[in-house]
């Protein structure tokens, strides 16, 4: 009984652990922490700045125009495949509780979007953001996940950017 009661828990117990290990996620985006991985544009007279700190980056939209693309910021260079599917996931906030739009196009002329088109209304405090899309008209390794911030004056913190494959 004993031999028997041995060999099943030698059994059971690499099952659990198995069971219990953590799913590996292979992060796509570059951290959010650093200032080059980000590219911050201003067009015609949009205007802004970005300022990096330990957790996180924070994007300040100081002078807006008609078009909200005028003051962007984006990761580029992913190479998302035709079809498949993403989880895009973030904790941001603005004390001002602005607008931003996350978005993801190709990194090229004509930049159409290519599934992720997500209108956000920032609060004080942290929030998390998480949306999955379908790539569709991708550019190979040309492709960008970004913020159009320049719908309203105020700045907005990003940190925690995933990017993730999903199966």
């Amino acid at each position: 009984m004993k031999l028997a009661s041995i060999l099943t828990l030698s059994l059971l117990v690499p099952a659990f652990a198995m069971a219990q290990e953590p799913s590996t996620v292979v992060n796509l985006a570059k951290p959010t922490n650093v200032a080059e991985s980000w590219y911050f544009e201003t067009h015609e007279s949009g205007a802004g700045e970005m300022v990096i700190d330990e957790e996180a980056v924070t994007f300040k939209t100081t002078k807006i125009t008609d078009d909200a693309w005028h003051v962007q910021v984006y990761q580029h260079g992913f190479d998302f495949e035709e079809g498949a599917r993403y989880r895009v996931s973030f904790a941001i906030k603005s004390d001002e509780r602005v607008k931003v739009l996350c978005h993801a196009m190709i990194n090229e002329d004509d930049w159409h979007e290519i599934g992720l088109h997500e209108e956000i209304y920032c609060r004080p405090e942290y929030q998390k953001q998480e949306f999955t899309f379908q790539a569709e008209q991708v550019k190979a390794a040309n492709n960008r996940l970004g913020f159009q911030l320049g719908y309203e004056l105020g700045s907005v913190s990003v940190k925690d950017l995933v990017i993730e494959k999903l199966e």
